[in-house]
């Protein structure tokens, strides 16, 4: 019965995260909160694209879950205007997040970081944000 009470991010696991997660849809963020929650890491979420840049700028975030699609700008374009802020904001890890694998390319192509595939899985999450928030992550 204790071991439910454990911390569960694994070992080597980066400290608790402050996470932008950009999602409209309600359910979807039901189900990501509930994985972040799990891992240790806290995320405000957003509904949509347009707002990203404004409120990155507004609070100390580590990182960008985006999903793609969104109403108002999709995730690409908003994906490109956070890489048009100023360092340090224009270079925050972004995870692009879509129930389509077809959106990775365009995904990538406007500086995501790294992408998943509804449905997200707990480990493929904790995976990528680690793999995010290397700190050789963006360096050119």
């Amino acid at each position: 019965i204790q071991r439910r009470c454990r911390e569960r991010r694994p070992a080597g696991s980066p400290r608790a995260l402050r996470l932008l997660s950009v999602e409209d849809n309600p359910f979807g963020r039901v189900v990501l909160n509930t994985i972040l929650t799990e891992l240790g890491h806290q995320a405000e979420f957003i509904g949509d694209g347009e707002a990203a840049p404004e409120r990155l700028q507004q609070g100390a975030f580590d990182a960008v879950l985006m999903d793609m699609v969104l109403p108002g700008i999709d995730g690409v374009e908003a994906i490109r205007r956070i890489r048009a802020l100023q360092s340090p904001l224009g270079r925050i890890p972004i995870i692009g997040i879509s129930g389509r694998s077809e959106d990775e390319a365009a995904s990538r192509a406007a500086g995501a970081d790294a992408f998943l595939v509804k449905p997200v899985s707990p480990r493929a999450l904790a995976t990528a944000l680690l793999e995010a928030i290397r700190p050789s992550a963006g360096a050119t």
